[in-house]
């Protein structure tokens, strides 16, 4: 993200770069595989395009975004797949070529290394446990219609 904000930042505010980089950012942290296919009138290129293809056009702006959107999508890839032993030779690999910001997160990554490790070989999750927790918050918060939550309280919790 501040990669994409620094290499933005060179550019002329006013320029199809630059517009490109702010108009566009949340295609470049999607993962390129599940980018849609459907057109849309974008009106910073000022045609109908698919999503890969303003990442492409914008990717052609800086070839030094490209290396990094590569990286990035490569180390996606990887982590999405459970392929621990690639995800951390990337990182190994390209600590010492990239950018301050990525060599932060690669730290931190190699520094957390063996608890990363552990959560992509076990199958455990908590993610349902954290489901029920999030539905009873958003009861809690939703109060199913009740004017106040003390009403809510008073019903619910008096029984």
């Amino acid at each position: 993200m501040k990669t994409r904000i620094a290499i933005m930042n060179q550019f002329d505010k006013k320029s199809l770069p630059y517009r490109a980089l702010k108009n566009h950012w949340r295609l470049f942290q999607k993962d390129s595989r599940k980018l849609s296919c459907k057109s849309f009138h974008s009106k910073t290129f000022g045609q109908t395009l698919s999503p890969h293809e303003v990442v492409r056009k914008t990717l052609n702006f800086s070839e030094e975004l490209a290396n990094y959107y590569n990286l990035y999508q490569l180390l996606l890839f990887h982590f999405q797949e459970k392929r621990v032993d690639e995800f951390f030779e990337l990182i190994e690999e390209n600590i010492s070529k990239v950018n301050h910001y990525f060599k932060t997160v690669f730290r931190t990554f190699l520094k957390h290394k063996p608890y990363i490790k552990n959560a992509l070989e076990t199958h455990y999750s908590n993610a349902k446990l954290e489901g029920t927790n999030k539905l009873i918050k958003d009861i809690k918060r939703l109060g199913f219609g009740f004017r106040n939550f003390i009403n809510w309280l008073y019903n619910f919790c008096s029984g």
